[in-house]
């Protein structure tokens, strides 16, 4: 795989809060340009504004793909290529199954598979021409553990996981690599927004209240975004803990996401141990 270059040129989506921002302004300050998108300019705090290495776009990442192509196609008429992509926008709704109702488990689609789609597909051409480039995608430690409480939610982020495991191994003959991030909890405001209320299904007896555990947990998630950021900063440009972990496809992030993935290991080596004799019996 082709190494970035000298001064890279990341597009970051939801770059206006949360590890969007936080990843715009480690790269900047390390002298890497940055496309940072969000819905309204007006959401991007003023640092960002008036930093010049900062090319403010916005874009909806809910809206039409020939718009957020238009968006892509600007941002490398403006600086001749695109080096890392990074798919950060994301939204959450929580509940069980049957307190989510379609249109707002269509929204979860839109924002956090569609609009990545289509930003990954805006991309792909133009890495292509270049023969390199790095595609990071925002996924979650439900994309792997699913758990309890937000199916709809995971189900978007397994969907997530499915498409960047197909593409690493489509795109790494044209130099670009892929990573799948997985952050367990960390110390955003993602879970004070979902906690608030208007990101929550309509509660029904019998199931847990998502609400009151989201609450409790706000302002003491074990993740600290700034680390979390590094890390992914890292594996990215090959530096510090990334070194030689560049072709690694998935990056989990955060003690509870690694445990979600020691329990999915576990659960597959149980099934695939009991189920053993099933699948085998029904070839010809």
């Amino acid at each position: 795989m082709a190494s970035l270059p000298a001064q890279p040129v990341w597009l970051i989506t939801g770059a206006n809060s949360g590890f969007g921002l936080l990843l715009t302004e480690l790269a900047l300050s390390q002298g890497h340009i940055v496309v940072a998108t969000a819905r309204s300019l007006s959401k991007f705090p003023q640092s960002l504004r008036d930093n010049p290495k900062a090319d403010l776009l916005e874009v909806d990442i809910t809206g039409p793909a020939d718009s957020i192509a238009a968006a892509v196609d600007a941002a490398v008429s403006r600086h001749g290529r695109i080096d890392v992509l990074v798919n950060n926008a994301g939204f959450g709704h929580i509940g069980a199954l049957e307190e989510v109702t379609e249109a707002e488990a269509r929204y979860q689609f839109d924002v956090n598979f569609f609009g990545l789609l289509n930003f990954t597909k805006s991309a792909l051409p133009h890495m292509r021409a270049q023969k390199s480039g790095v595609i990071v995608q925002l996924s979650s430690g439900v994309g792997i553990w699913a758990g309890t409480g937000a199916p709809v939610y995971a189900a978007a982020k397994h969907a997530v996981e499915g498409l960047s495991e197909g593409l690493a191994n489509e795109v790494r003959q044209f130099g670009i690599r892929v990573h799948l991030v997985e952050p367990g909890i960390f110390r955003t405001n993602f879970l004070g927004q979902v906690a608030q209320g208007n990101q929550i299904g309509k509660k029904k007896e019998g199931y847990i209240d998502m609400q009151a555990i989201l609450k409790g947990m706000h302002g003491s998630q074990p993740g600290d975004p700034e680390k979390g950021v590094q890390r992914i900063f890292e594996v990215v440009t090959g530096t510090g803990m990334g070194a030689g972990l560049e072709e690694e496809l998935r990056v989990p992030l955060g003690s509870d996401c690694f445990r979600m993935l020691g329990s999915k290991i576990q659960s597959l080596s149980t099934t695939a141990e009991k189920m053993k004799s099933i699948a085998l019996s029904t070839d010809y």
